[in-house]
Parts: C-alpha cells; sequence; structure tokens
C-alpha cells in the first residue's frame, strides 16, 4: 500500500507543475456580491413596511376626519383639522407632515389626508395619498317620511 501524498503543487509526468483549480477564496468572493445585496434586501422590506403604515395611518385619518365632518352642524374644515390631529398621534414617524383637505357637496363629505414616509433607503422619499368619503347626517324628524 502506497502512503497518502503531502498536500502541495501537483507535478505532471514530466516533473513540472501543474496548475490545480480551487475553490480558496470562493466564500470570500461570493461574500462580497451576495452580502450587500441581502442587505438591500432587507432595507427594501424595511421600506415596504413604512409604505404600508403610512398608507394605513393616512387611511384612518382620512375616516376619521369624515366621521367628525358628517356630524349635523359640524364643518369641513372641522373633519380636517381632526384627520390632521388623528394623523399626528397615531402616525408617529410612520407618517411625517400630514395634511389634509375637506371637500365634497351638499350630501357627501370628503377628507384627503397625504403626508410623507420616512426613507429607509438612500434617495427615495415617497408621499401618501388617501381619500375618505361618506354622506352627511342629516336630522330628519319621526313625523317626516
Amino acid at each position: 500500500m502506497t502512503a497518502p501524498r503531502a498536500a502541495g503543487p501537483r507535478r505532471s509526468r514530466r516533473g513540472t507543475r501543474c496548475r490545480v483549480s480551487d475553490d480558496r477564496g470562493a466564500a470570500t468572493l461570493e461574500m462580497v456580491i451576495l452580502f450587500p445585496l441581502l442587505l438591500l434586501v432587507v432595507a427594501a422590506a424595511v421600506q415596504a413596511v413604512f409604505v404600508y403604515q403610512a398608507h394605513s395611518t393616512a387611511q384612518a385619518a382620512a375616516q376619521e376626519g369624515v366621521r367628525a365632518a358628517r356630524a349635523d352642524g359640524t364643518s369641513r374644515p372641522a373633519g380636517a383639522a381632526a384627520a390632521v390631529r388623528f394623523a399626528t398621534r397615531v402616525g408617529g414617524a410612520f407618517l411625517t407632515h400630514p395634511a389634509a383637505r375637506a371637500g365634497g357637496d351638499a350630501g357627501t363629505v370628503e377628507v384627503v389626508v397625504t403626508g410623507r414616509v420616512p426613507s429607509f433607503l438612500p434617495g427615495a422619499g415617497w408621499t401618501v395619498s388617501e381619500v375618505s368619503r361618506a354622506p352627511v347626517e342629516r336630522f330628519i324628524p319621526a313625523d317626516r317620511p
């Protein structure tokens, strides 16, 4: 039985060195390429959460503004103010610089809430806008059909 060969450069039959392909450094090269891509995917996922939360907050604020503005005897600016208060209180870090405007016709109230989404990715800046509409509440006496 022959003894195992020591690790080292191989030699051809003529006695010259043969180049053996090995994988030394392959893991490092893979990490240099893949790790930044993995970080980018994670950062994009975090940014997607920020955008989703900002949309949800803006929608809830618009609904709160409509609830305040559609009550009998209230004004539309009261609904816009209620929407901004709600967005500021609940939105926190996810919806910055909230603004609201209220409108509609004689039978409906519409509140539009806009705001900025904080950016987790460099160079990314989003603005979200959500709308809520509802009929204006009217008091109709019981003796009137």
